[in-house]
């Protein structure tokens, strides 16, 4: 669905935490298999994810898009997933109790990773108990599910009270909204969250919210494409975007396949993603290439039988597959990761996390504090060098390289544009190798930078931090 802009009357403000936020999307099903693939959609659970977080420590993510908690079903072709909600009350049995979930939050918590959960906002499963108790609360159908009436004053105020209650409850940082894409307006179903929003800070819960087709704080792809022009697109405005790598919905309605959007490119990691100007959003597997292990229950027609919905408007056409490439439903084989070629993928994903998160001074997502300037090179590049700088004091230069073979650059540093003098040496440090070197000011017209091809083991991408020395 295309970004629809909607102003809600009372929002709260963005935390200030956006501004260092690299977000991980992970369907708790999928993410582990602790049972292989269970009944077919997957048998990752609360504690099963939660034995992971030390791998997610050490790759360099600070947040964590939960994709499920609520009671889910097997309404969409069988296959299991939260989006078929049945109960937002309820946390679903299958991945474990609430004591699993908070100590899922807490451990997270402790090794400093916050937790976005999911809120899916237009509706239940017709089969839902809230349906038969509340009948009044509903009005209309999308997906083949009871769609709420967000006109109707109990079930507003229900609503309010359900989401505060879980902030509290299990000490999520902030929610996904899946949609707005039933019958209520995106104004109704996006100003509830001001309720929300701000009866959780009352109860010392400052949470992010993140619409998926509407901005609230941030919007989940408000960005997704790939620049290759960081500074030439940049806008100082609104104050925290994102840009989405990728997520579960790669591959949806399509056949089997390969749908993840990085499949090996450090250029657009990290030139294109966690080095620019905007949230990365990445989902689980990208960072270290892995294959597509689909589980049995995932069709590519997921939604069969709900064709009518406005939501569905292609599928592939192959006639010679049923299975489905739907990234929610790929099962991650965790010993990828210490396979040729993949191994070096995660690697040099967490040396990017890590420079980025080393150099947070400058390489942050606060886009009002942003100064960032184009850098002119020789040859030419597919992808414009860009320098990130907090003026007359530190810069950060980040060149990529989208080709495969490797490429040599003649840079000319901007120095009087970034409130440096255009006298003495400069201090200028290689953050991937860590080598430094000292250069005269009038070389830094003239600087030499060598970057490797991409898709390959340290490729794609370099940066530089440039001080001048005392």
């Amino acid at each position: 669905m295309a970004h629809i802009e909607v102003k809600t009357k009372n929002p709260t403000n963005p935390p200030k935490w956006l501004r260092d936020a690299v977000i991980y999307e992970l369907n708790p099903k999928t993410f582990t298999s602790p049972s292989g693939e269970g009944e077919g959609s997957g048998s990752g659970t609360f504690r099963s994810t939660m034995e992971k977080l030390p791998y997610l420590k050490e790759l360099g993510i600070n947040t964590i898009w939960l994709t499920g908690f609520t009671k889910g079903t097997r309404h969409f072709s069988d296959f299991w997933t939260v989006y078929a909600m049945e109960d937002p009350e309820k946390v679903d049995e299958a991945l474990g109790s609430p004591e699993d979930l908070k100590a899922f939050v807490d451990e997270a918590h402790r090794l400093e990773i916050r937790i976005i959960a999911e809120a899916v906002t237009h509706g239940v499963t017709m089969d839902s108990p809230l349906t038969e108790a509340h009948p009044d609360w509903f009005r209309g159908s999308e997906w083949g599910m009871a769609d709420f009436d967000y006109g109707n004053q109990d079930f507003r105020e229900w609503w309010i009270r359900l989401w505060i209650r879980h902030t509290v409850e299990f000490g999520f940082d902030g929610y996904r909204l899946d949609g707005p894409n039933g019958v209520s307006s995106f104004e109704d179903v996006l100003g509830v969250w001001d309720d929300i929003a701000w009866g959780c800070l009352e109860q010392g819960h400052e949470i992010a919210i993140i619409g998926e087709n509407s901005r609230y704080h941030v919007r989940q792809c408000d960005r997704d494409t790939f620049t290759h022009d960081m500074a030439g697109d940049f806008l100082p405005g609104p104050e925290f975007a994102t840009m989405q790598i990728s997520c579960h919905d790669e591959g949806i309605n399509m056949g089997p396949g390969n749908y993840y959007v990085l499949r090996g490119s450090r250029f657009k990691f990290g030139y294109c993603g966690v080095f620019g100007c905007n949230i990365p959003l990445f989902m689980a597997g990208e960072e270290f290439d892995a294959n597509v292990h689909s589980v049995s229950a995932l069709k590519k027609k997921i939604y069969e039988g709900f064709e009518s919905s406005r939501e569905i408007d292609f599928y592939d056409h192959n006639p010679d597959t049923e299975g489905g490439g739907w990234l929610l439903g790929n099962r991650l084989c965790w010993e990828e990761t210490e396979q040729p070629g993949h191994r070096e993928m995660l690697l040099d994903c967490r040396k990017i996390l890590k420079i980025r998160n080393d150099n947070s001074d400058l390489l942050h997502y606060n886009r009002k504090d942003t100064n960032i300037l184009p850098v002119k090179c020789i040859p030419k590049s597919g992808s414009v060098p860009y320098i990130r700088y907090e003026p007359g004091k530190a810069a950060i230069l980040v060149v990529g390289n989208e080709r495969t073979a490797d490429c040599e650059f003649i840079l000319r540093i901007p120095l009087e544009e970034m409130g440096f003098q255009e006298d003495g040496l400069f201090q200028v440090t290689d953050l991937w190798s860590g080598d430094v070197q000292t250069v005269e000011a009038k070389y830094m017209k003239c600087l030499r930078v060598m970057v490797p091809g991409d898709y390959k083991s340290q490729g794609g991408v370099r940066v530089y931090r440039i001080q001048k020395k005392p």
